[in-house]
């Protein structure tokens, strides 16, 4: 099985405003009550995390700002009817009055995000539009549903470019689907197609600057939050 990731970043708020504010959303999107801080720090982060796959509950990180970024780690989702934290990006960005970007990486094989402003949907991508279809798409739904990142335009590091981004989110399948390289089945016709998808999130982030021009652990964040100063992160679980 391969990785899966979901994490949900939240521009120019800070770690205060987000706790409130999820736990706002959840109390009342989802009707949470029962909300808790877990201690956490770089010493003892392994036991906790590990302690979260054993007792029920959603279980969010919550770090402090880089940069322009406050980031949300999904830990653990342990309930009868799971929800994953990219279903309340709407919800956060329109209480935080701001931008809020979530992404989803599926048993590393593809990569998905969405970004929305002030609870407005402002872009969505999926890496492979192929990838949970049982039958072949047809052009139009393929150009229907294509990324749109002129809407990162306003966030983006003023020494990156709208077209570099795209650059990055072209490869592969859109760059195939272009290319009229898509077989009978939807699927790229050659191997110089292929992308590792957790690469290309670390890439997204690095270009985005989501944490720092140098790294962004968040996409495979289980073996990277020894990189974290944990004891200023917010460990919340919530259940009913």
């Amino acid at each position: 099985m391969g990785l899966f990731s979901t994490v949900l970043h939240v521009y120019g708020s800070n770690q205060t405003e987000i706790i409130k504010e999820i736990v706002n959303e959840l109390r009342e999107s989802r009707n949470f009550s029962n909300f808790n801080k877990l201690d956490i720090d770089n010493s003892n982060y392994e036991t906790v995390i590990s302690n979260t796959y054993s007792n029920d509950g959603v279980y969010y990180l919550i770090t402090d700002k880089y940069n322009n970024w406050t980031t949300l780690i999904e830990v653990n989702v342990k309930i009868e009817n799971p929800f994953y934290l990219y279903e309340l990006t709407n919800g956060l960005s329109k209480r935080l009055n701001t931008y809020a970007l979530s992404f989803h990486l599926h048993d590393g094989d593809v990569l998905y995000y969405n970004l929305e402003y002030k609870g407005e949907p402002l872009d969505g991508y999926s890496s492979d539009l192929q990838y949970f279809l049982e039958e072949p798409a047809l052009a139009e739904e393929i150009t229907s549903q294509r990324h749109n990142p002129i809407h990162f335009k306003e966030i983006l590091p003023s020494t990156k470019t709208v077209e570099g981004f795209n650059s990055i989110l072209n490869e592969g399948y859109w760059n195939a689907f272009d290319n009229n390289d898509l077989d009978e089945d939807g699927i790229p016709n050659d191997d110089k197609y292929f992308v590792d998808e957790e690469d290309r999130f670390v890439r997204i982030g690095l270009y985005l600057e989501l944490y720092s021009a140098d790294d962004y652990p968040f996409a495979y964040w289980h073996s990277n939050l020894s990189k974290l100063e944990l004891g200023s992160c917010y460990l919340i679980k919530t259940n009913f």
